[in-house]
């Protein structure tokens, strides 16, 4: 081979590898940033607190918010200490934040109250760059740790990752989830490896690797407990003391600026805001077992993995192939991959079912397990290879993928928070609020006039098709099959939650019209009480 010809070569698999990130990657991007829009009257406490102490770093480099929640509101989600009002939250991502509030301040609009920024814009513009383009980011990550697969593949499961998952709906929220998500993830490919993979573990990886873990802790607490895998699987494995030594102070290091905080705030390194709780309620059920975690049950287990309420594996079940991953897995190296994905998924899925508040406020699926679900995803993947051919596995392939991509559009379709009352948030929140003409604040619909539902009617077709499109070009023939079963699935599926949607009951109705009204839909709402009302009234009145 010729000098030119090699570097010939070597430059189309560079082009190759940014052709398969650049298009889908922006595709991605676009629904993400999406519902970045809109401002409903009612915020979200676990936004509003991290948001306060990124304002109060920026513009008055104190930890103290109380000047901020002056403006933006008290959150629910603080803590008091010596007469000081502190976010309980992990305070990573208002770590961030600060900076960045203090680069955007010129270019946002102003409360009317103050010379602060206004809440909302300052809100979409801190969840884009610190959540929706590393959750993006993340998908394409996790595409690359799959092994034995092409450059066609890994962009098809990319794509399926970003659009078929509880990723897309932590992608919007100014949560902790999808940051430390990301976080933990490089941590673990940088110190244990992709699944299938050999490489050995150098000094810088050990350090970067560490100071990704010890900063997922910093963003999102329980990931210490992925964290403790890793580096029990390192001293499995007997990894030299150097380079453990290594990766332990890259996660002291990532874990400072949480310890900092916490002396400064609560007194101690390792106390918590959760020991000062503002709220009665949250502080009895962090008073509860070890900082509000006991032993799962199983009304907790199944709430937390099956119930449609907040089961994981209701709102992605493609996480069914997780198990046909890790047998794959054990059969392919032993246990060396397997064991700690294993280990790791089980712990957190107990840590989420062991946790008093399991429901997790107002939220969709599980949030508490977004953290893992990308290593999950990484399994899941490698056992769907285990489906790719014969008629009847790709079916179940076809109907399970497609019920994710559904309930991932239906999550944030309305609106990514459902109260805990609503047992079955898709059939009597969403589809209702939908078919009442009522969807999502989004930004094509601000800038053309569009209405919401029919942006949302847009979004579910483009992600119908992108996830489709995706599958079929990591299954093998039978695509006609594939594509008629994935489109049955999922014209059953909204004929199921349309049904619901007829079948609502006064309590629930009066419940979603609450809700509507937190999110601005004012008119929609007052159309259900007045039909309440005269659904209700007797031949008396």
């Amino acid at each position: 081979m010729s000098g030119n010809e090699a570097i010939s070569r070597e430059g189309l698999g560079r082009q190759s590898r940014r052709w398969w990130i650049g298009p889908p990657l922006l595709f991605v991007l676009g629904l993400y940033f999406l519902p970045l829009a809109g401002s409903p009257p009612a915020t979200n406490p676990n936004e509003v607190a991290r948001i306060e102490l990124a304002v109060s770093l920026a513009f008055w480099s104190q930890i103290d918010i109380a000047r901020a929640a002056g403006v933006y509101g008290l959150s629910e989600d603080v803590s008091f200490r010596d007469g000081g009002v502190y976010s309980d939250k992990a305070p990573g991502l208002s770590l961030m934040a600060a900076p960045l509030v203090w680069i955007l301040d010129p270019i946002l609009p102003r409360t009317t109250s103050s010379d602060l920024p206004a809440f909302w814009p300052l809100r979409h513009a801190l969840t884009l760059l610190l959540v929706a383009l590393p959750a993006a980011g993340l998908a394409f990550l996790l595409a690359g740790a799959v092994p034995n697969i092409n450059q066609t593949q890994r962009t098809a499961l990319a794509l399926i990752t970003a659009l078929a998952t509880p990723i897309w709906t932590y992608g919007g929220v100014f949560f902790g989830h999808a940051p430390a998500a990301l976080l933990v993830t490089l941590a673990w490919l940088g110190l244990l490896g992709s699944p299938g993979t050999r490489r050995d573990l150098t000094t810088s990886r050990a350090v970067l690797g560490g100071t990704a873990a010890g900063f997922a802790i910093t963003t999102e607490y329980p990931t210490i407990l992925i964290v403790a895998v890793i580096f029990t699987t390192l001293l499995v494995r007997r990894t030299a003391v150097p380079l453990l030594v290594s990766a332990a102070a890259g996660t002291i290091v990532g874990m400072s600026p949480a310890l900092v905080y916490h002396h400064l705030a609560f007194g101690a390194p390792w106390i918590t805001g959760y020991t000062f709780k503002a709220h009665r309620d949250f502080q009895a059920i962090h008073d509860t077992g070890f900082l509000g975690i006991s032993l799962p049950t199983i009304e907790s287990l199944w709430g937390v993995l099956f119930s449609a309420s907040r089961g994981m594996l209701y709102y992605c079940p493609l996480l069914v192939f997780v198990l046909p991953g890790l047998r794959r897995m054990v059969h392919d190296r032993g246990w060396r991959d397997a064991g700690p994905l294993l280990g790791a998924i089980s712990l957190y899925v107990l840590f989420a079912a062991g946790f008093v508040d399991w429901q997790a406020g107002w939220c969709a699926a599980a949030r508490h397990l977004v953290p893992i679900l990308p290593l999950a995803l990484v399994t899941a993947f490698i056992g769907l290879q285990e489906f790719s051919t014969g008629r009847w596995r790709i079916a179940c392939v076809a109907i399970l993928v497609s019920i994710s991509a559904i309930h991932a559009v239906l999550s944030i379709s309305l609106t990514p928070f459902f109260a805990p009352e609503f047992t079955a948030p898709f059939a009597q929140l969403v589809m209702p609020s939908l078919l009442d003409g009522v969807g999502f604040a989004n930004l094509f619909s601000t800038v053309s006039g569009v209405a919401s539902v029919a942006v949302v009617i847009m979004v579910g077709a483009i992600t119908t098709v992108a996830v489709v499109r995706s599958l079929l070009r990591v299954v093998e023939g039978q695509r006609l099959w594939f594509a008629g079963v994935s489109l049955a699935t999922v014209l059953a599926l909204l004929s199921v939650y349309s049904w619901g949607a007829s079948k609502q009951t006064v309590e629930i109705e009066i419940m979603r019209s609450q809700m509507l009204r937190r999110l601005g839909h004012t008119e929609t709402a007052e159309r259900i009480e007045a039909s309440l009302s005269r659904a209700t009234e007797t031949p008396d009145n």
